[in-house]
């Protein structure tokens, strides 16, 4: 999902380092690293948690509408799903007690704990979840918009899903309910990611009652999350209390306040004038300010994490003329896509040669890429079907914020002589017109969605997905995706390997950096967990002794 703009979130950063830790993969690669500043007082847990969310009105808390990082982060404080993933992104039984997976890997067979309770204190069922599952999968959910259903991405390998999007039936068939806490989901083919994708905010558990009774049910959602919606304003502000009923006891937090709207704008200057707790997604341009001892910023921790997500141009190969890929390439190999990650972000983020970011499935991922070669883009343009800049129609590429796509064009125009029309885009019909796959090429941040190349590689360039925003069509990928669905390990990582090699040189992207994600805490603040996924959970949350 994406960053001011990202399908998915995160933002801010601080003074003084006085302890610095670095944490590491099984595979070698830095993922975590905490500078704690030690400064008298601070924050207090009575007196709750004050976040800055989006600049953007939260339009719904339905998680089966959820589709970009901010929304599903305060989602997942109000739901949470049968599964969750832990701070190593492992996924674990949640609602969930207990899962047993056949020996085809097909049926998996839920047992709900009998902890398990909605805010209003009914236990949820396995009828609860059928509902669940298959409303996130019902265009009647979003008023007959396919594009606007989040569920399709991590739910529709069970069985029936097709005849659901269709409206062909009232419940999934591949969902039976075997008792009032057992239920079994029957999948169309093995999946080595199911389960992930059970611990996503559309996979989500809500009051199955409430939703098919009331209309307007997430005026006052009946969660199953650690927090409960106590007020809710979609352009002002969300406030959450600590559910009492929640499986695991209620959370030690009291309360969240999040701003939304106009007054979640500037949230670096909210913090720093005391006005939030708790920073994510920091703009990494910041770091080195607010690590200065001299700006006096005062912090209790900065966390700086490598992110499981990707900042690209995606250059679709459906229409002129980047259906020619020598088009496409010729915009790849010229354009020097490291300075994005050294010179624009100051080395805070890290420089991508592909799609897939370095720690997923321990794997670094290099690719070999040409970039910022002036001469093998004029030589590609010349094998193009166009033979000189001249004859090539202008290339369209949209975004919300075109900074990067100007500077592409800059070097386009300058050494290659192609003319680009950078557009800008407002967020809204950004995420429109990508869902109505209205641009043959845009820019783009990414966020995994659950922790597999499958999260990249499959949903944004495989033909079925519906995040496949360009239509790109490639059946050497296709073939390449098949095969990863039924391997696992070292040889699944090494299929996805070749599909990341294959759309650098197909020139599918030019991949620009895997952000690094930096959090503020107020002093006094404990128990925050960054994962390469970001901040999945606010009940860790405590008072530091």
């Amino acid at each position: 999902m994406d960053e001011h703009l990202r399908l998915s979130r995160r933002h801010l950063v601080t003074a003084g380092t006085v302890g610095l830790s670095a944490l590491r993969s099984p595979g070698g690669t830095t993922l975590a690293r905490s500078t704690r500043q030690d400064k008298p007082g601070g924050w207090k847990i009575v007196d709750g948690l004050r976040l800055a969310g989006s600049v953007s009105r939260l339009s719904s808390v339905d998680p089966a509408r959820s589709r970009d990082l901010s929304t599903n982060f305060l989602l997942r404080q109000v739901y949470r799903g049968l599964m969750a993933l832990d701070v190593n992104l492992v996924p674990q039984p949640e609602i969930a007690e207990s899962v047993a997976i056949s020996d085809d890997r097909r049926v998996h067979e839920f047992v709900i704990r009998e902890s398990a309770r909605f805010h209003d204190g009914r236990p949820i069922t396995s009828a609860d979840v059928r509902v669940s599952f298959s409303r996130a999968l019902d265009p009647r959910t979003t008023g007959g918009s396919l594009e606007s259903l989040a569920g399709i991405t991590y739910l529709r390998e069970i069985d029936g899903a097709d005849d659901q999007l269709a409206g062909r039936s009232e419940y999934l068939s591949g969902i039976a309910v075997t008792g009032e806490r057992t239920l079994s989901i029957t999948l169309g083919q093995a999946s080595p990611t199911f389960l992930m994708k059970l611990a996503s905010v559309p996979a989500s558990i809500v009051d199955g009652e409430q939703a098919q009774l009331d209309n307007d049910w997430t005026r006052v959602p009946n969660g199953s999350g650690p927090f409960a919606v106590a007020s809710w304003d979609p352009d002002v502000s969300l406030e959450l209390a600590a559910a009492e009923t929640w499986w695991a006891g209620q959370p030690a937090l009291p309360r969240v306040q999040v701003r939304l709207g106009a007054s979640a704008s500037q949230p670096v200057n909210l913090f720093q004038g005391g006005s939030i707790d708790l920073l994510d997604d920091i703009p990494p341009e910041l770091v080195d300010l607010i690590e200065d001892p001299a700006a006096d910023v005062p912090y209790g921790e900065l966390l700086a994490t490598e992110l499981f997500a990707t900042s690209y141009i995606a250059l679709g190969n459906t229409i002129a003329p980047l259906d020619d890929v020598h088009v496409r390439r010729a915009l790849q190999y010229v354009f020097p896509n490291e300075l994005v990650a050294t010179a624009s972000f100051n080395g805070a983020v890290l420089p991508a040669n592909g799609l897939l970011p370095p720690g997923l499935l321990n794997a670094d991922w290099a690719t070999t890429m040409i970039a910022g070669n002036v001469e093998a883009a004029r030589d590609q343009l010349r094998r193009s079907r166009y033979g000189t800049a001249e004859k090539v129609p202008p290339v369209m590429i949209y975004a919300a914020d075109i900074a990067v796509v100007e500077s592409l064009r800059e070097v386009a125009a300058q050494e290659l002589g192609l003319e680009i029309d950078a557009i800008e885009v407002g967020w809204p019909d950004f995420l429109t017109g990508l869902a109505e796959r209205r641009f043959p090429a845009y820019s783009l941040y990414w966020g995994a969605d659950y922790p597999d190349p499958e999260s990249l590689i499959d949903m944004l360039f495989g033909e079925r997905s519906v995040e496949n925003y360009t239509g790109y069509a490639n059946p050497d990928l296709e073939l390449l995706l098949s095969e990863a669905r039924l391997v696992t390990g070292a040889e699944r990582a090494a299929v996805y390997a070749r599909a990341n090699q294959l759309l650098v040189d197909d020139a599918a992207l030019i991949p620009l950096y895997h952000p690094v994600g930096y959090t503020l805490t107020r002093p006094g603040l404990a128990g925050v967990s960054a994962t390469p996924m970001g901040i999945l959970g606010l009940e860790t949350i405590r008072e530091q002794p």
